[in-house]
């Protein structure tokens, strides 16, 4: 399910439709009282995401939002925030939804909706619902949002050695709240938080972030920390060193990284030269600039080649419009219209205009603008 709201694209998974049922117990009590907890849910996850996404939107980031099994992530692209801004992103999600909390107990409090029993469960499900997932959300372990607060704050700080601390303030506070929550029944938070613990714990252990800083991983944290602090001479030299670690990781994380500071110093064929010779399974966002810095270069075989996969990094209009102009070019109508028609359901009142740049692409084919204007009558799945 995908939809746009406020500019924003939202994606909901699959996986997120199989816990929402399992959560509310709609798979073996089919009542009003459980679908009304399924919207509560929804609603409040899309309140609490919303709140960092905006703020990223406000400061010049392209946010998108994904519901998926457990939770929900607003995706951003951070490169060239401050460490503050990051922090007021994180903030932001747990304070917008505290004002449901707010709404909820004043509504109740004040009884206006005394006589209608579903509304009143609504409010209350709304009331307890957001406490417990503001409460929980707010614990100084990642991926939570205490986590998130905890590692800025301390790393603005400490630096690297700050990071390895906030990982060990979230273990400590596993060992504390979990067996807590477990007494007291909320057996799925208490799960939830044992897997964070886990993987905090996982993280610790691999890297062996020592006090002065001398392996990969944390050399990659100093890296990401001088791009932060604009300090982009130290961090090409921190990146370019970690393009040599025996990590897979490590290394694909860094050629990114040094990627975007080239683009950003507006050398893209340097960009794109460091972006071929990485391996694209493990390229994220990477993989994207490739692509782009490929169909500028008319290597449209590249850029088809990722199609797919950088539509799913970044769901938008500009993807879509991409890919659609990449198989033009390649005169592939039916992969090409496919795309176009993608492109529409972002920018439907601006059908024509994209008619007309997509021709303009392959103005000199009327075959293929004949083929095309069939495949775009004709529905595509």
């Amino acid at each position: 399910m995908n939809f746009r709201f406020l500019n924003i694209p939202v994606q909901i998974h699959p996986s997120f439709w199989i816990f929402l049922i399992f959560f509310t117990d709609l798979y073996r009590d089919l009542s009003m009282e459980s679908v009304i907890l399924g919207i509560v849910l929804i609603f409040s996850l899309l309140v609490h995401e919303y709140g960092h996404a905006l703020t990223a939107l406000y400061f010049g980031a392209r946010p998108e939002i994904t519901l998926e099994a457990f939770g929900g992530n607003a995706q951003y692209n951070s490169f060239g925030m401050t460490s503050r801004q990051m922090f007021f992103i994180t903030l932001n999600g747990p304070l917008l939804e505290s004002t449901l909390i707010f709404l909820s107990y004043s509504l109740l409090k004040s009884a206006i909706f005394a006589h209608h029993p579903y509304l009143q469960y609504f409010l209350y499900a709304t009331l307890r619902l957001n406490i417990l997932w503001v409460l929980f959300n707010l614990i100084p372990i990642a991926p939570l949002d205490g986590g998130h607060l905890a590692q800025y704050f301390l790393e603005r700080k400490f630096g690297s050695t700050g990071y390895k601390a906030s990982l060990m303030i979230g273990l400590a506070a596993v060992a504390l709240i979990a067996p807590f929550l477990f007494l007291r029944g909320y057996f799925f938070f208490g799960i939830l938080l044992l897997i964070y613990g886990y993987q905090s714990f996982k993280i610790l252990r691999q890297e062996k972030v020592t006090a002065g800083g001398d392996n990969h991983f944390s050399n990659y944290i100093r890296g990401v920390e001088a791009i932060k602090n604009n300090d982009l001479e130290n961090a090409k030299k921190i990146f370019k060193k970690l393009l040599k670690a025996k990590e897979t990781g490590i290394r694909s994380s860094a050629t990114e990284s040094l990627a975007k500071i080239y683009l950003e110093e507006k050398q893209d064929q340097k960009s794109y030269d460091l972006l071929l010779k990485a391996d694209p399974d493990f390229l994220k966002e990477g993989k994207l600039l490739l692509c782009k810095l490929a169909f500028q270069r008319k290597n449209y075989k590249l850029a088809s080649k990722y199609s797919r996969d950088i539509y799913e990094y970044e769901p938008s209009y500009e993807t879509a419009l991409m890919n659609s102009q990449t198989f033009a070019y390649l005169n592939d109508p039916a992969l090409s219209g496919a795309w176009l028609e993608i492109a529409f359901r972002f920018k439907p009142e601006g059908k024509e205009v994209l008619d007309d740049a997509l021709y303009n692409t392959v103005r000199n084919h009327d075959e293929f603008r004949k083929r095309l204007r069939g495949y775009l009558q004709s529905p595509i799945g």
